[in-house]
């Protein structure tokens, strides 16, 4: 594939992802969520990701608001606890994410084989 054709679809690429779930805290509490299957609690998230309370709760309810994550809440010992869990449809953006990272890797790759030469 030619360059010219990686960065074809790397920009066809940035029209499919939904711009509300790519920054780098989102994509990674995707991946998170992704990753834990029966859900994080939030001071999971705060404590890998290390951001503020305010930081992490905005971003989760960006998230949730688009369908992209599921959050429930539990009582253990009179305390709520909030677990987040990732959607059918946050598992399909955060493949297109990544999809798209790829492309971006790709192209990278081939321009560092051209350097090379």
């Amino acid at each position: 594939m030619s360059t010219n054709q990686i960065l074809d679809k790397i920009i066809k690429g940035t029209e499919r992802i939904n711009s509300k779930a790519y920054t780098l805290n989102r994509s990674l509490l995707l991946a998170l969520c992704y990753y834990f299957i029966d859900g994080i609690q939030f001071r999971e998230l705060k404590t890998a990701l290390n951001i503020s309370d305010g930081n992490l709760s905005s971003n989760l309810r960006v998230l949730t608001k688009v369908d992209y994550l599921k959050k429930e809440e539990t009582v253990l010992d009179k305390k709520k606890i909030k677990y987040f869990s990732i959607t059918k449809s946050g598992k399909r953006e955060l493949e297109k994410i990544i999809n798209w990272i790829e492309l971006i890797k790709k192209l990278l790759e081939e321009d560092k084989n051209e350097t090379e030469l």
